[in-house]
């Protein structure tokens, strides 16, 4: 009987250890920003410059346009960036691209993202735009051809 009670005795006592689960901490997973910046015509020069909208090199840009019709919709230069983000001027339906000798609109992008538009606006005023995509840029003046380089152009950096 006392091997017995010893044994129920140490049974009692022996406290099995149950893993406790470890919560590893949430990683947090970075959400793309998506900007947008609309061009106000109104005060405008001649000639637009506007600086990359980050500090960080955009990994492309594309521009959307109507291929065909002159003010027939917006003008939008997207930039893409390597951490997902994205950041889009956009120039309103009042300005129309003008097209080249060769009949192709006047449209420059290199592979620098740098964005070359030359046109109008309705009210016929005459205006150059020139956006960066890549920081290091900002504030040169360019020497854009949108003959050379088909269908891309060219785009020649002043010092």
């Amino acid at each position: 009987m006392l091997v017995i009670a010893v044994t129920v005795a140490s049974c009692n006592k022996k406290e099995e250890s149950v893993p406790v689960p470890v919560q590893e901490p949430v990683k947090e997973v970075y959400q793309p920003k998506h900007e947008q910046q609309e061009v106000k015509l109104e005060g405008l020069q001649k000639y637009n410059y506007f600086q990359a909208p980050q500090t960080q090199a955009a990994t492309s840009v594309s521009v959307d346009y109507d291929q065909k019709t002159p003010y027939a919709k917006p003008i939008s230069v997207k930039y893409t960036y390597a951490n997902g983000d994205t950041y889009t001027f956009v120039v309103p339906a009042d300005f129309g691209l003008w097209k080249n000798q060769a009949g192709k609109f006047r449209v420059v992008s290199d592979d620098k993202c740098t964005v070359w538009l030359q046109g109008q606006s309705k009210k016929g005023r005459f205006m150059e735009f020139v956006f960066y995509g890549d920081p290091q840029y900002n504030g040169k003046k360019i020497k854009p051809n949108s003959y050379r380089n088909l269908p891309a152009g060219e785009i020649k950096y002043r010092k």
